[in-house]
């Protein structure tokens, strides 16, 4: 049982760094309207909509995927976690491991992503 103690804290690492890539991707979903409104100088009641480019819907695209990468990420992480503890599960422990470490990086890189054309976004904003 040793062996699954190291295991079940680097779990919990995995799980903080995911929640905190989950967390920055949901606050960056608005991020755009805010650039919008104080970089384009739009006051309020201006439509937003000629504003929105394909970068803002790529980057709301991919951040939504990092979001339910995470989530995903947290679900099997606790079915891991009861397979490591003697539950049982549909899933052999490997096969769950190895499912883990695609979910961190497809939420790690869907987060990189989308934070990219969200710069992207920002930099090539221009008023109209």
């Amino acid at each position: 049982m040793a062996d699954q103690d190291w295991k079940s804290l680097a779990n919990a690492e995995y799980q903080k760094v995911v929640a905190s890539v989950t967390v920055l991707s949901t606050a960056s979903l608005v991020l755009p309207l805010f650039f919008i409104r104080d970089l384009a100088g739009l006051g309020d009641g201006k439509p937003l909509l000629p504003y929105l480019t394909c970068a803002v819907y790529a980057s709301w695209v991919l951040l939504g995927a990092a979001i339910f990468f995470g989530v995903l990420f947290q679900y099997v992480s606790a079915k891991w976690l009861k397979n490591a503890h003697g539950g049982t599960t549909v899933h052999s422990a490997r096969a769950l491991e190895r499912l883990l470490d695609w979910l961190f990086w497809l939420s790690a890189i869907s987060f990189l992503a989308g934070l990219g054309f969200l710069l992207w976004f920002a930099a090539t904003l221009q008023a109209k």
